[in-house]
C-alpha cells in the first residue's frame, strides 16, 4: 500500500514540474520583454537630434578617430543631400558605400565603438 501511496506522488510531483516551468519561462519572457522596452526607452531618450553639417562632420571625425586603432579599410562619412544628415561607412581604397544610416543612430553608438577601442587597446574609451 505504501508502494502506491509513493508512487502516486511521484506522478503528481512530475506533473505539477511542467506546469511550473512553464510558468517560468513565461516570467522570463514577460522580464526580457520588459527590458527590451525599456531599453529602446533609453536609446529614445539618450538620442540627440543632429541638425548641423558641423555636428556631422565632428561626430564622423570622432568616429574615424575611434575606428583608426583597428586598421580598417573601412571610414565614415556623412551625406547631406537630403533634410536630414546620414553617416556612411565607406570602403576607403575603392571609396564604395558599404552602409547608411540616419546621424544620430552614429552618434547612439560611437561611445561603443569608443568603449571596445579602449578594452582592447588599453585607452579610455
Amino acid at each position: 500500500m505504501e508502494l502506491m501511496q509513493n508512487v502516486a506522488k511521484m506522478q503528481n510531483t512530475q506533473t505539477q514540474q511542467p506546469s511550473e516551468s512553464v510558468q517560468m519561462q513565461q516570467h522570463r519572457t514577460e522580464a526580457i520583454q520588459k527590458s527590451d522596452i525599456n531599453q529602446e526607452k533609453i536609446s529614445d531618450q539618450n538620442a540627440q537630434k543632429i541638425d548641423s553639417e558641423k555636428d556631422v562632420e565632428t561626430l564622423v571625425k570622432e568616429l574615424n578617430d575611434s575606428i583608426s586603432p583597428f586598421r580598417t579599410s573601412l571610414k565614415f562619412g556623412f551625406d547631406n543631400t537630403s533634410e536630414d544628415f546620414y553617416v556612411s561607412v565607406i570602403e576607403s581604397q575603392t571609396n564604395r558605400l558599404i552602409s547608411r544610416f540616419p546621424a544620430e543612430k552614429a552618434a547612439e553608438f560611437l561611445p561603443k565603438i569608443q568603449e571596445v577601442n579602449g578594452f582592447l587597446f588599453d585607452q579610455k574609451g
